[in-house]
């Protein structure tokens, strides 16, 4: 069995990457798809990979799959998928999403999954990173599903963007969303929002498609109420439903 944590930079963004394989029980074959996972995570923030290494550890000792936690240098800029306002502070969205998503499919995964089997990717992301991660699913047929944890689903112009995605996939795909039950309830009106647009979203994305098996989690808490707890038990629930 191989079990690490390492951290490499591809392409000047630092990534820290985690390998889980057995090559007795439930190893994997040529029939077999590989679940690998990619996680945007603020900078410095490896303690964050290290802490939902370890709940999975405990959790799902048996799966196999592989984790790649991405460092973002500037957030708002790089999980966001257009240009929008401030909400809170005086820091707007710079749009440069795509520029991370050109990052991920031109040398993040050709990186990461070049000595790989078959596999099935997810993207996985919190608060703005959760948002991004759903928009990389809608954008990208290379992904098979998403984790968006407390998701900034309150975004401006993302219920829109959603409706005209129609993400429709021939295989079975993924998604967990959650959100604390404290999240909504916030005097900004525009964050107030998160729970009915996820409510919506999760709607939209699961319930009106086809091949998809999706959840909507409810945590106890607000938006900072154990992030990294809440994206582990994502990606436990990725790996507890996923067909190989």
């Amino acid at each position: 069995m191989i079990e690490e944590l390492t951290t490499v930079t591809i392409h000047r963004k630092t990534c820290h990457i985690y390998r889980k394989s057995d090559s007795k029980k439930g190893s994997i074959s040529e029939n077999h798809r590989l679940p690998v996972f990619y996680w945007g995570i603020g900078g410095g923030e490896r303690a964050s990979a290290e802490a939902v290494v370890s709940y999975l550890k405990k959790q799902a000792p048996d799966a196999n799959f592989l984790l790649t936690a991405y460092e973002s240098e500037n957030w708002n800029d790089d999980f966001s998928p257009w240009a929008a306002p401030a909400v809170f502070g005086k820091e707007g969205f710079g749009g440069k999403a795509n520029d991370t998503l050109k990052w991920l499919t031109e040398y993040c995964i050709p990186y990461i999954e070049a000595d790989k089997p078959e596999i099935a990717r997810f993207s996985v992301g919190y608060s703005l990173a959760g948002l991004f991660g759903l928009w990389v699913y809608c954008e990208c047929e290379k992904f098979a599903g998403a984790v968006s944890c407390s998701g900034s689903l309150w975004y401006e112009g993302w219920l829109d963007y959603v409706r005209k995605a129609a993400v429709c996939r021939d295989e079975k795909n993924y998604i967990y969303l959650s959100l604390g039950d404290k999240e909504e309830k916030t005097r900004n009106r525009r964050m107030a929002t998160v729970g009915g647009n996820t409510r919506k979203v999760y709607t939209m994305l699961c319930e009106n498609q086809k091949n998809v098996e999706g959840v909507l989690a409810w945590n106890q808490g607000g938006h900072f109420s154990e992030p990294d707890v809440r994206i582990a038990k994502g990606i436990d629930w990725i790996l507890r439903h996923f067909d190989v």
